[in-house]
């Protein structure tokens, strides 16, 4: 029961784009499908009396499902694709010379052509795919050609055989089988492609995450902070609400870098990412600015900033972090505050905050400076 489900969840991806069918599965099931129509070939011939094509069919029927099975196994997936489009194009040839033209055999060559560039994008170097792909349609059309050219000229082996249900029947199974395949390796290279857009556009929106954010802070970056400020600089102008940047800057981080070493850095910086992070509201920015600096644009007057800002200076300054010793020691930070005013310049206010950071630098350090 579980095994359906899965089946039925797969193939539910498989339409919506969000899954490919993985090359396993997709040779062995072309393959055993290819034995299976095979048979019912060798089936119908033996009843007509044409026993070169029984024979043929009993043959390809065992290729087939030893290309489904062993070499899927050992996944030589370009000599399955290379094997299929031989034996169809053989096969469509070879029935038509015995059979005649009439019996609709040449129709699978039209379904070759869609079926090259589905299971050429499948090659593992998608640099040569179009290339294989262009190769195996113009071997398709060549050999199409030279068998219309012979077709003509050519007197068919089993000439006897007047079976107008058999050949019509056989003409009719040959035009849904063709066209059914046309169809399935349609849809199945614009579900791919549809799954590789998708794909791209997931990575896209990756590469915009990772493009905006510090990658080891996780907390917005210089270029993307900028942005924002910007914006939300720009918005204050035509609202009542206030807005302040903070430039906070971890005191003598020079020093711990030099003790306990740049791993442990790194960890302070982080932690002091995560106690921004946890503590600053929600629709307020954090960035790391450079190095040990952090921009904070707070949405809030000076004296409500004043407030975020020293409870996170006091809550660093509790915080315990270990050294490569097994010991522990602390941190402290100082602030700068800045409060923006009506059209004032992004470059303003940010040197006002860098100013009062600093000032804090010189009188005392772990403080917040209005």
């Amino acid at each position: 029961m579980k095994s359906i489900e899965l089946i039925i969840h797969t193939i539910r991806q498989v339409l919506s784009g969000k899954q490919l069918i993985d090359n396993t599965h997709k040779y062995r099931i072309m393959s055993l499908a290819a034995a299976f129509i095979h048979l019912i070939f060798c089936i119908v011939m033996g009843q007509i009396g044409a026993n070169i094509l029984c024979y043929y069919n009993i043959f390809v029927v065992y290729l087939y499902c030893f290309m489904g099975i062993m070499l899927t196994n050992r996944k030589k997936f370009r000599l399955i694709m290379v094997l299929f489009f031989i034996e169809v194009e053989f096969h469509s040839v070879f029935a038509s010379l015995l059979l005649g033209w009439e019996w609709g055999f040449m129709l699978y060559t039209i379904a070759l052509i869609p079926a090259a560039f589905y299971l050429a994008n499948s090659l593992a170097n998608r640099s040569k795919h179009i290339a294989y792909a262009i190769g195996l349609s113009a071997f398709v059309i060549v050999i199409y050609f030279l068998a219309s050219v012979m077709q003509p000229h050519v007197r068919p082996v089993y000439d006897w055989i007047d079976s107008p249900v058999a050949r019509e029947g056989m003409r009719f199974l040959n035009i849904v089988i063709a066209f059914f395949l046309q169809l399935a390796f349609s849809a199945l290279f614009a579900l791919e492609t549809k799954y590789m857009e998708q794909l791209l556009e997931k990575e896209n929106v990756k590469l915009g995450i990772e493009a905006s954010y510090d990658p080891l802070t996780r907390l917005l970056n210089r270029r993307s902070m900028t942005r924002f400020m910007s914006d939300e600089l720009e918005l204050s102008n035509d609202t009542p609400r206030k807005c302040c940047l903070v430039m906070l800057d971890i005191d003598d981080f020079k020093h711990i870098n030099d003790t306990y070493g740049h791993d442990i850095g790194d960890k302070v910086l982080v932690t002091l990412a995560d106690l921004l992070t946890e503590e600053v509201r929600a629709g307020d920015y954090t960035c790391r600015w450079g190095g040990e600096e952090f921009l904070l644009l707070i949405h809030g007057d000076k004296q409500e900033t004043y407030f975020v800002a020293d409870r996170i200076r006091r809550k660093l300054e509790e915080t315990s972090l270990k050294n490569k010793y097994d010991g522990t020691f602390n941190v402290t930070a100082t602030f700068g505050v800045a409060e923006y005013r009506d059209f004032m310049p992004l470059r303003s206010i940010i040197d006002e905050a860098d100013e009062k950071l600093y000032y804090g630098k010189n009188h005392g350090k772990n403080q917040v400076v209005m």
